[in-house]
């Protein structure tokens, strides 16, 4: 019987994560921690702030998890450009205070430690776990020190962590503010009636690689189960798409043609023009394959709008 602490549960892949669990390992005992002062899951949770290090090391050395899914982070690029410090405190912060107090508590808990694609900077072509990091952002300079920090607890301190970098993930709950289901939301709404013909977008011609929180939390098990100590997966589809295609796609679905308007406001500093994942390396090693086609991930996101 195993023990998850989950940080950031209460956020779009701590939810599905926790789903997962609860089919694949049903006897397995989950905690949660995230900012959100209520709980909605069955499961035993405390409202905590990650920077608060006393509170992280007593709520560590109490449980004594045997895995800790490290999902809780200010994760917004835009964000970062605005509040730069804030971003990398926070992010690293509390990577750091959870793994001091798996350190200092002599714990051999494994840690899945989260990282993202953003990390890599631009490419033109698909990017391999091999390939030199360029950050771009301050949000993507925070998410590869926490994975320089990751590796130099493993090499000095002889704890068990494995990463990612993980790619864009999209499907049913996920709030708003993010690209695709402020996409969708606004399609449905014109197709409804509810919103008049007018799609507000930012730039639109980027590509990016999507993959469906589904198969995003089925990578995350299998890693945190079975991956070597200090590895790191790409966590993506492997496959590039334009936001435009994706509106297209939706509009069609939907039988619409919606009056697409660029709003400047929308539009990031130095965006990254394309993104594109290999998941050779996840693939082979872990047997992971996604389930989700993107078109199936649209149409049950369409679905949750249409309620």
């Amino acid at each position: 019987m195993s023990k998850y602490l989950i940080t950031g549960v209460m956020g779009f892949v701590g939810r599905y994560f926790v789903e997962y669990l609860n089919e694949k390992e049903p006897q397995s005992k989950i905690y949660g921690i995230d900012i959100a002062s209520k709980c909605d899951m069955d499961i035993k949770y405390r409202s905590l702030n990650l920077i608060d290090a006393k509170q992280v090391d007593k709520i560590v050395r109490t449980l004594k998890p045997d895995y800790i899914v490290h999902l809780a982070a200010m994760s917004s690029v835009a964000q970062s450009w605005k509040e730069p410090a804030t971003c990398f405190m926070n992010n690293m912060s509390a990577f750091l205070n959870l793994a001091e107090a798996v350190r200092n508590n002599g714990l051999n808990t494994r840690i899945l430690s989260v990282g993202s694609s953003e990390e890599y900077g631009m490419y033109d072509k698909p990017m391999t776990e091999d390939l030199n990091l360029h950050p771009k952002s301050p949000y993507s300079v925070a998410r590869l020190s926490q994975e320089y920090m990751s590796k130099l607890y493993v090499d000095n301190f002889n704890m068990d962590i494995v990463m990612t970098r993980s790619f864009n993930h999209i499907g049913p709950r996920q709030n708003t503010k993010f690209v695709i289901p402020s996409f969708i939301e606004q399609l449905v709404n014109i197709s409804l009636g509810k919103n008049e013909n007018k799609m507000m977008v930012g730039n639109i011609d980027v590509v990016r690689d999507f993959t469906d929180v589904r198969d995003v939390v089925d990578a995350y098990y299998r890693i945190i189960k079975n991956a070597p100590n200090r590895s790191v997966y790409n966590v993506c589809s492997g496959h590039g798409v334009k936001l435009r295609d994706i509106i297209n796609t939706t509009a069609k679905e939907l039988n619409i043609k919606p009056n697409i308007i660029i709003d400047p406001s929308r539009v990031r500093t130095n965006e990254v023009s394309s993104v594109i994942g290999d998941n050779t390396k996840l693939k082979k090693e872990l047997g992971w394959n996604p389930k989700y086609t993107l078109q199936q991930t649209i149409s049950d996101i369409i679905k949750t709008y249409e309620k």
